[in-house]
C-alpha cells in the first residue's frame, strides 16, 4: 500500500533530492577555490595593494617598450592572445623601478641588467606580468619574468 500519493506527499519528495543538488552546485563553484580565491586568477604579489576587484593582471611577451624621466609604456601581448598597453607616471621617483618587481620580489637598481640588454632597450622575450589598477590611483605594478637560463 502507497501512503505517499497525494499531491502534498510528491511534492515533499522531491524535496530532498533539489536542496541536495542546490547544495552540490554552491559547493562546486569552479571560480573558487577553498581559500575564496578565483581558482584562476593568480593571486597578486604582496606590493600590490588595490582592491581584488578592481585587480586585472596580463602575462606574455612584451611587445612594446619605452621609458622616459616621466613615465614607463609597456606593452603585452598576452598568454590569452589579446593585446595590452599600460603607461606608468612615475614622476617624483628616481626612475620607474619602485613600480617593478623581479620574479615576485623587489626590485632592485642592480636588477636592470636582468631586464635591458641596454638602457631603454628590453632582452629579446622579455616575460612580464602587469597588474593594473581600476581605481583610477593606484599605479600599475610590472613583475618582470627573464629567462632563468
Amino acid at each position: 500500500m502507497n501512503h505517499c500519493s497525494s499531491r502534498y506527499c510528491r511534492k515533499f519528495r522531491t524535496l530532498p533530492v533539489m536542496l541536495l543538488t542546490a547544495v552540490l552546485l554552491a559547493c562546486n563553484n569552479p571560480d573558487q577555490d577553498a581559500g575564496g580565491q578565483h581558482a584562476d586568477r593568480p593571486a597578486p604579489p604582496p606590493g600590490v595593494s588595490c582592491d581584488r576587484k578592481q585587480l586585472t593582471s596580463w602575462t606574455g611577451e612584451v611587445t612594446g617598450y619605452s621609458r622616459d624621466e616621466q613615465s614607463i609604456w609597456i606593452e603585452i601581448s598576452t598568454d590569452e592572445h589579446t593585446v595590452e598597453e599600460t603607461t606608468i607616471d612615475h614622476r617624483g621617483f628616481v626612475d620607474a623601478s619602485s613600480h617593478f618587481l623581479l620574479w615576485g620580489a623587489p626590485f632592485r637598481r642592480s636588477d636592470w641588467t636582468a631586464i635591458e640588454a641596454t638602457p631603454g632597450e628590453l632582452i629579446d622575450g622579455m616575460r612580464a606580468t602587469v597588474w593594473v589598477c581600476s581605481d583610477g590611483r593606484t599605479p600599475a605594478v610590472i613583475d618582470w619574468r627573464p629567462d632563468r637560463n
